[in-house]
């Protein structure tokens, strides 16, 4: 069986580009929002990811589902709070014979995982994959269904939410190192950044219509 280890997924060269969520809330979703944060829900923000618990207090499952119907990341914050949204794992740093995206996709399918399918099935390769392919080509990227928790809200309601998935990237050789040898190739040949159309599809792992999707 294929091992497979945690890598880092940012290249040391990488654009200096920041994805910045913007919500665009109503008034009353705005308000359930202010409710909770008060305007210190930063603190403690570190320890609260380590320790996996809340900096405000824990939503009732009205304010969620209020939450949900105007921002479903917004609602996804509201529960996990500062925990890990997802990770990333470079594929093509894999020492393996899976280090391909569409290997790994199908692989990763085997072994009972969900993918996010947002971007519809990407053809072209050698094979066709649930993955997200950049303008230019060079950077496939893919990402599992989150997981889900049962929360236990305020108001005495347990309900399902999703919580964190996996996203994963290979990242293709730029066209002037396209020649270079196998055991010669350095991160800093192969296409960097990010791509927000890719981001805004890998964001939906955490949407209901992904998270109550079934597999195919």
């Amino acid at each position: 069986m294929p091992s497979i280890g945690l890598v880092n997924a940012h290249p040391p060269k990488a654009r200096s580009e920041a994805l910045e969520l913007i919500v665009g809330a109503g008034e009353a979703a705005c308000e359930v929002i202010r409710k909770y944060i008060k305007g210190h829900g930063y603190e403690h923000a570190a320890l609260a990811s380590t320790l996996g618990c809340l900096t405000w207090e824990k939503p009732s499952y009205s304010d969620y589902q209020l939450l949900s119907r105007e921002s479903e990341y917004a609602a996804w914050t509201l529960v996990n709070g500062y925990a890990l949204n997802h990770l990333t794992i470079s594929t093509h740093q894999l020492k393996s014979h899976i280090r391909k995206i569409d290997s790994f996709n199908q692989y990763i399918e085997a072994n009972g995982f969900k993918l996010n399918s947002e971007g519809g099935i990407l053809k072209g390769l050698q094979l066709a994959l649930l993955a997200f392919m950049s303008p230019d080509g060079l950077l496939l990227q893919s990402s599992t269904v989150a997981d889900t928790i049962s929360f236990d809200f305020a108001d005495g309601v347990s309900a399902s939410a999703p919580c964190s998935y996996i996203e994963f990237a290979e990242r293709l050789l730029l066209p002037e190192y396209k020649n270079i040898p196998d055991e010669e190739v350095k991160e800093f040949h192969r296409r960097d950044g990010f791509e927000v159309g890719n981001a805004d599809k890998i964001f939906e792992s955490t949407s209901r219509d992904q998270v109550t999707r079934k597999s195919a």
